[in-house]
């Protein structure tokens, strides 16, 4: 991974990967984010823990597919649910805060809030599929679980289907990493594109914006708010 990127050139890079691995289901990226390649080292799996993960992650697999597969939806309603349903499954505000890292400790409330709402809006932008096209026949396949603590858990995925594989030809590999939220339920704070943490790429683009602009958070939340309103 290379760090101190220029802003969002490495983020573009993985949304492309993204999109060639939604183009027959539209619906891989709703599923990511927090952690790193380190996260997957081999632990002893708590089986009651990775189990409730692997099943949270396949109910949500579900719900997305039959979501963007039910055509009774106009495309607007449908993205619409979809984001809601993002919402409900990501712990944005958890994503957000770790990928503004040690800028968040000078910062103000009122600085911090905007900027959650300006990255969730970006996060959600950059990750959501062109509903507007018909999904096709790819997959999700959850292949594994492991219990790094009882409530950190890696759960692992293939994705299935003749476009969806990595510029080598091999199957393409998922990891999301589960933990629970202040209601104590699952949700998830990462996803891993093969060796790529999302939320530690998106860590390193904001520390190097951010080192380029003073360290001015404003700034920032302004620059994800004017990038989010690109379609």
């Amino acid at each position: 991974m290379t760090r101190n990127c220029r802003m969002s050139s490495e983020t573009r890079s993985i949304a492309a990967i993204m999109r060639d691995l939604c183009m027959g289901t539209r619906a891989v990226a709703p599923y990511f984010f927090a952690g790193a390649v380190g996260l997957l080292l081999q632990i002893p799996v708590a089986h009651a823990d990775a189990t409730s993960a692997k099943t949270f992650i396949q109910q949500s697999i579900d719900k997305e597919f039959a979501l963007l597969k039910d055509t009774s939806l106009a495309p607007q309603e449908r993205e619409t649910r979809s984001r809601a349903l993002l919402r409900s499954i990501i712990d944005i505000k958890r994503v957000a805060m770790f990928a503004l890292g040690p800028y968040a400790r000078d910062a103000s409330d009122k600085q911090i809030d905007h900027f959650v709402n300006a990255f969730s809006d970006y996060f959600l932008n950059m990750f959501h599929s062109d509903l507007n096209k018909s999904p096709g026949g790819g997959s999700i396949a959850i292949t594994g679980a492991t219990a790094r603590t009882a409530d950190d858990v890696i759960v692992t995925a293939s994705v299935g289907g003749a476009d969806m594989r990595s510029p080598t030809g091999t199957p393409m590999s998922l990891a999301f990493r589960v933990r629970k939220n202040a209601a104590g339920n699952d949700t998830i704070v990462d996803v891993l594109i093969g060796a790529i943490s999302l939320a530690v790429t998106q860590r390193d683009e904001f520390s190097s914006y951010l080192q380029q602009h003073g360290g001015n958070i404003d700034e920032l939340s302004a620059e994800l708010e004017s990038r989010a309103a690109v379609k």
